[in-house]
């Protein structure tokens, strides 16, 4: 019952921005309303990277909203999952997860402009991940705002990310935090 996209589809690209440090707030609320308009040439890594330095821009939702969004999903009150998940992209707009769930729900209660907004956004956060590297190494790592941008981006892959032989360490160097993650690949063993 989860979305996978296959990051070879759907999209074009972003543009890779070189230089990123210089986004704040105002950035975050600019590049919302555009690809709340229908822009999807916006870069989202930038606007991805323009939340973390917003103030009205929280990437993730509680644990009690994201439990009351999946118990809503499962016994298919779909107007209940459209509520909480339009409660969450207002509080912030790239939570992956959110956009996902509206996908679906938007579907079911037959709202086929909303369903493909939202594919078109969820796809585009997850490619500005996919795009920033491979995730084998350190050096190309996927680059991620939040512990759920790990997920979306394993799901999005058809990886585990809990379970038997999922194991996760921290990595503090040159500045930069990682995390490890070693799994098994369900289609390669």
């Amino acid at each position: 019952e989860s979305v996978i996209i296959d990051p070879e589809v759907a999209l074009a690209a972003s543009p890779v921005t070189p230089a990123l440090e210089g986004l704040n707030g105002t950035d975050y609320q600019t590049l919302v309303r555009r690809v709340e308009a229908g822009d999807f040439t916006v870069d989202f890594r930038a606007l991805r990277l323009a939340c973390m330095k917003s103030t009205q821009c929280g990437p993730r939702g509680t644990k009690a909203d994201l439990a009351a969004m999946e118990r809503a999903e499962r016994d298919h009150q779909f107007a209940k999952v459209v509520e909480i998940a339009e409660r969450l992209i207002r509080q912030g707009f790239v939570n992956i997860e959110a956009h996902a769930n509206c996908v679906k729900a938007y579907d079911a209660i037959h709202d086929a402009a909303k369903s493909k907004f939202h594919m078109d956004v969820t796809t585009a956060l997850l490619r500005s991940i996919l795009f920033s590297g491979d995730g084998k190494t350190k050096e190309t790592a996927w680059e991620v705002i939040s512990d759920r941008e790990e997920y979306s981006t394993l799901v999005a892959r058809g990886l585990p990310y809990f379970g038997s032989g999922v194991s996760i360490s921290a990595v503090d160097e040159g500045g930069h935090h990682y995390e490890r993650w070693e799994l098994p690949d369900p289609t390669t063993g």
